[in-house]
C-alpha cells in the first residue's frame, strides 16, 4: 500500500499582497485600541479608517489580481471580527457604545462561530464552505457596524457632533444584526435537517 501524500496546509502561494494587507489590519488593532482607550480620538479614528481601508485593498487584490488563498480565506474574517470585537469592548469601557448593542453583535458572532465550527467539522462531508458564506443582510449588518463605529469615534472627537446620527446607526445596526443572525440560524437549521 502506498502512503497517501499530504498536501501542505499552507504554501508559498499564501504569501500574497492581499494577505499582507490583512496582516497589517490585524497589526493595527492594538494601536487603535490603545489610542481610543487613551482618548486620543483623532488618532484612533485615523487608525480605524486605515484598518478599514486595508479590508478594501485586500479584497481588491484577492479578486482582481487573483490572489485568493486558503490562508486569506481564514485570516480575513478573523481580522474583521477581531477589529469589531476590540472596538466594541473599548467603546463600552468608555461609555461610547451601549452594552446591549455590543451584546447583540458579539452574541450573533459567537453563534455564527459555533455554527461554522460544526459545519467545518462534524458536517464537513455534507456542507461545503458555501453554506456559511455571509448573506446580503449579513453584509449590510457588517457595513452598518463599521459605519456606526466611525460615527461614534468622530463624535468622540472635537471634529463634529454626530451623536444623533450615531444613535440612529446603532438602532439600524441592531436590527440588521438580529435579522442576519436569525437568517443564518434558519439557513443552518434548514440545511442540516434537509440532509439528515
Amino acid at each position: 500500500m502506498t502512503r497517501e501524500t499530504r498536501q501542505p496546509r499552507y504554501t508559498r502561494t499564501d504569501l500574497t499582497w492581499a494577505n499582507a494587507f490583512t496582516a497589517l489590519r490585524i497589526a493595527l488593532i492594538p494601536f487603535f485600541a490603545w489610542a481610543w482607550r487613551a482618548r486620543e480620538n483623532e488618532r484612533a479614528l485615523s487608525l480605524f479608517l486605515a484598518a478599514a481601508a486595508t479590508d478594501l485593498v485586500d479584497g481588491f487584490l484577492a479578486r482582481w489580481l487573483n490572489q485568493k488563498s486558503r490562508l486569506g480565506a481564514l485570516l480575513d474574517p478573523i481580522a474583521d471580527k477581531l477589529l469589531m470585537l476590540v472596538a466594541l469592548l473599548v467603546g463600552v469601557s468608555l461609555g461610547e457604545i451601549p452594552v446591549w448593542l455590543a451584546a447583540i453583535i458579539i452574541g450573533r458572532d459567537f453563534i455564527m462561530l459555533v455554527g461554522i465550527t460544526l459545519l467545518a467539522t462534524l458536517w464537513k462531508d455534507r456542507h461545503g464552505p458555501a453554506e456559511w458564506r455571509p448573506t446580503r443582510i449579513g453584509k449590510y449588518a457588517m457595513f452598518l457596524q463599521s459605519l456606526m463605529l466611525v460615527l461614534v469615534i468622530v463624535d468622540s472627537t472635537t471634529l463634529l457632533s454626530l451623536r444623533t446620527y450615531a444613535e440612529a446607526a446603532m438602532m439600524l445596526t441592531a436590527i440588521f444584526t438580529l435579522v442576519a443572525g436569525a437568517q443564518y440560524t434558519l439557513r443552518a437549521v434548514h440545511r442540516v435537517t434537509s440532509t439528515a
